[in-house]
């Protein structure tokens, strides 16, 4: 397949969208892949392992039988909760911040001419945003989800492309907010079909992978001596902590269409604005 270099900034319909996500992932497998496995593997595994242990050594200490169990153990639960959902927000900003990076230089430079010796510098400082963005976007989606589920979906949907604008344009949060919500509602139909593509298919992924869990669940249904996950053999867990890297990194396939999207909906809103030094 030939090598080109694909133009971000550019009208597309929904369609086209996905086919060069998807192409520009194809095309820049290799040095994505190296990238992460250098930068964000190390992260990701710890948080395989993070996840393991939860579902291993909490969730088994429940006894659903023993209310007054169940009481006491209620207040460790949610703290070791709290712990593994803040590890995981800081893993997958880890993820995204260095991936805008790599998408930040691709746009501004062009493809092939920058090593990631000239944009290492940038990966933490950009996970950092990615954090802050990130935890904003879950405490607006939290009180929209509070006052009913559709202002949750309508806030999730509308700032869907805060994150990618927080750090490529590097104007501050507040315009980074402000940015998504005007690009979006002039496209918000398409930006959301967009979004519950990108779910489907980290969805599809996760159940793919997980079929050996559900292969174990159901055979334990039928056993008597398996009662409790932390029963469960090495090879499950083995299994889980793999399952949870692969669809932790599928995670850049939803911010790649988020990145396509907002420069297709800024074409189409402000055409005459250059967004980069090259366009």
């Amino acid at each position: 397949m030939e090598q080109k270099d694909i133009r971000f900034r550019k009208q597309r319909d929904l369609s086209l969208v996905i086919s060069d996500s998807f192409t520009f992932l194809q095309q820049e497998a290799k040095p994505l892949l190296r990238m992460i496995v250098i930068y964000v593997l190390p992260f990701i595994i710890l948080y395989a392992g993070a996840q393991v242990y939860f579902q291993r050594n909490v969730l088994s200490q429940f006894d659903l039988t023993d209310p007054e169990s169940l009481m006491a153990n209620m207040g460790p639960f949610y703290l070791n909760m709290f712990m593994f959902l803040f590890f995981g927000l800081f893993v997958q900003s880890l993820l995204v911040g260095t991936y805008y990076s790599y998408l930040e230089a691709y746009i501004k430079l062009g493809r092939g001419n920058f090593e990631f010796s000239d944009i290492s510098s940038k990966f933490f400082s950009n996970s950092l945003l990615a954090l802050g963005a990130n935890l904003l976007f879950a405490i607006i989606i939290f009180f929209g989800v509070m006052m009913c589920i559709l202002p949750g979906l309508y806030f999730a949907n509308t700032f869907s492309l805060m994150l990618f604008i927080f750090i490529f344009e590097k104007k501050g949060i507040n315009d980074a907010m402000s940015r998504s919500w005007k690009l979006v509602n002039s496209g918000w139909w398409n930006t959301l079909l967009l979004n519950i593509i990108g779910i489907i298919i980290f969805y599809v992924v996760s159940f793919i992978l997980s079929i050996p869990a559900l292969i174990m669940g159901v055979t334990n249904i039928f056993s008597s001596e398996i009662t409790n996950p932390a029963d469960y053999p090495n090879w499950y867990w083995v299994l889980s902590a793999i399952s949870s890297v692969i669809t932790t990194i599928v995670f850049i396939v939803p911010f790649t269409f988020q990145a396509f999207q907002y420069f297709n909906l800024a074409e189409r809103n402000d055409p005459t604005t250059p967004l980069t030094p090259q366009e």
